[in-house]
This record gives structure tokens, sequence and C-alpha cells, in this order.
């Protein structure tokens, strides 16, 4: 995950079954993070390696696992999870956490027209780029110098501009979640 406050990486795969046994999750962030690992991990067919996991269970050996939940019915959870999150979120809201969390660019563009509408010091082709940057960093920080010839403090500018708000809206998106997951 890219944490857009900082600019990290962040990985969520050595938390992420932490609290699977119990279903309950500490932070909305935790809740997405899981959902879209799941979503995005295939449900594996019974290869051999399968097969003699099920045949040691049945001798008797307990599954590590406490939840005794299929992989089918983690996807089906997950698959729900984001149904809920996505009928809660309105349209620009979903596809910012769809990029962040389930890193899918499909919305790009009407990310960078709700940036563009709240700022115009960026021109349409470089939010692109930038946003492309930020949640996917697919290229180096020179390469994207290079792409639009900027200087590094233009840059720089040019990426707080676009970070500040894409915060704003992931905050305003983790209070509305937040609100509501735990109004239930």
């Amino acid at each position: 995950m890219l944490s857009l406050k900082t600019g990290e990486n962040m990985t969520c795969t050595a938390n992420l079954i932490k609290s699977t046994a119990s279903m309950c999750w500490e932070s909305v962030d935790e809740i997405l993070c899981q959902a879209f690992y799941i979503k995005n991990t295939l449900i594996m067919g019974k290869s051999n390696s399968a097969r003699i996991e099920e045949w040691i269970k049945s001798k008797g050996v307990v599954d590590r696992c406490c939840s005794g939940l299929s992989q089918h019915d983690w996807h089906a959870n997950s698959a729900m999870v984001l149904c809920r999150v996505e009928n809660i979120l309105n349209d620009i809201e979903w596809t910012l956490i769809k990029a962040e969390y389930g890193y899918d660019l499909s919305g790009i563009i009407d990310l960078t027209s709700y940036v563009l509408d709240r700022d115009s010091y960026i021109q349409p082709l470089e939010c692109d780029a930038l946003l492309e940057y930020l949640f996917l960093k697919n290229r180096t920080y020179t390469q994207m110098q290079d792409k639009f010839n900027f200087s590094a403090p233009k840059l720089n500018r040019k990426l707080r501009h676009i970070k500040t708000i894409i915060n704003k809206l992931h905050c305003d998106c983790i209070s509305k979640l937040d609100g509501q997951i735990n109004e239930d």
C-alpha cells in the first residue's frame, strides 16, 4: 500500500491475517487492506499439496487456522465487504479506494478530474502520471522528472499539491466508512 501522507510504501501482508479467527479488525484501513488482498488472491484448486493437507486433516491433525472458513468463504466475505464499501462511498471515493488498496487505476480519469477541479496548477496529463506514480510507484523519481522535464523542486511542488487533495479525500472516505461500520 502507499502511504500518501508520507510517500512511503507500506505492506499489509505481514499483518494481513492477524485477527482472522475472530473476524474483528482494528481499523477500516485493515478491513480494506485484507478485503482487497483476499479479492486479488486466486482460489487454489485441489493440487497435490492440497490433497495431502486434506488427507492429514482427515487423520485428526488440527488445522492451524481457527476460523474454519474455506477459500470460497473468504472470497465471499471479501466481496460482501467491498460491496458494502462501494454502496457507502460515492464514485470518486470508491475510485480512490480501488486505486489505493486494489491498485486498480481504471478510474484515474475521474480522480484527475477531481484533482483538477480543486487545483488548476497541474495539467491533466501531468496529473494522470503523478497519480499513477503515487499509487503504483512504477517509475523512479528521476523518470518522472525526465518525462515532463521537471526540476526536483517543481516535481515536489506538484506531488505535494496532488497529495494534499488526495489525502483530504482519503480521510473523508475513512471517516465516512468508520462512522457507517461502527454504527452496525
